[in-house]
This record gives C-alpha cells, sequence and structure tokens, in this order.
C-alpha cells in the first residue's frame, strides 16, 4: 500500500511540478568579423542562456546533442558548444539557469545552406 501511494504521489508530482524552459536568450554578437581561420571565443556568460522554471531544490541536467558541422552563417562555423555548468540546483522558487558558450570559426568557401538546429534535453537528476 505504501509503495504504490509513494508510486501516485511521484506521478503527481511530475504532472504538477513539470520541467519548462521559459526563456531563451541569444548571444548578443556585435562587431562580429571572422575570415578563414580566424576563431572568437563567446563565454558562457556572453553566450547563450536558457531559464528553467520546476520544482524547487532539484538538480537539473542539460544535454546539448550538436551533431555534424553547424554554421552560425555561411563561412562562420560554431565550434565547442558547451553548458558552463551542464548539471544545476534550481532555487528556492523553482528557477535556475543554464549559460552556454562556444567558438566562433571563420571558414573559406562555404557555400549552400548550413543552418541546423541544435538540440538539448533538459531533466531531472533527482
Amino acid at each position: 500500500m505504501n509503495k504504490l501511494l509513494f508510486f501516485l504521489l511521484f506521478l503527481y508530482s511530475a504532472l504538477v511540478f513539470p520541467l519548462e524552459i521559459v526563456g531563451v536568450k541569444n548571444a548578443q554578437l556585435k562587431d562580429l568579423l571572422l575570415y578563414n581561420g580566424s576563431r572568437l571565443e563567446v563565454t558562457p556568460e556572453q553566450g547563450v542562456i536558457i531559464s528553467v522554471k520546476g520544482i524547487e531544490n532539484k538538480r537539473v541536467m542539460i544535454q546539448i546533442k550538436a551533431t555534424g558541422a553547424i554554421y552560425l552563417t555561411s563561412g562562420v562555423r560554431i565550434d565547442n558548444l558547451k553548458a558552463k555548468n551542464p548539471i544545476i540546483r534550481l532555487d528556492e522558487y523553482g528557477e535556475g539557469q543554464f549559460e552556454i558558450g562556444f567558438t566562433l570559426l571563420g571558414e573559406k568557401n562555404v557555400s549552400g545552406k548550413h543552418r541546423k538546429q541544435i538540440k538539448y534535453d533538459i531533466e531531472y537528476l533527482d
């Protein structure tokens, strides 16, 4: 009986307090001038910030799924895409942020459509 009650309570809490993305702030890339072989490091604090909301004091993990070459625009490739802290703990209000940084590389002779979506999964650890 206790196991059934615990399972139902666990299932109910996951339905009442789902983990959701409440905002995505994109990097502000000013004066972007990249040429063949040049690189620009975008620190996580200046990069993309993903705000999440869920159950307070729970640990949350982000997994970024970047496969193949990802281009910001023709001739500029995104490389080394990673979160500053891939595991965070939500605060007492159930809010938290993932800071994601990356490297931009200038490439020569790039043409065609190279845009891909960057996929990521955010889930509870506890």
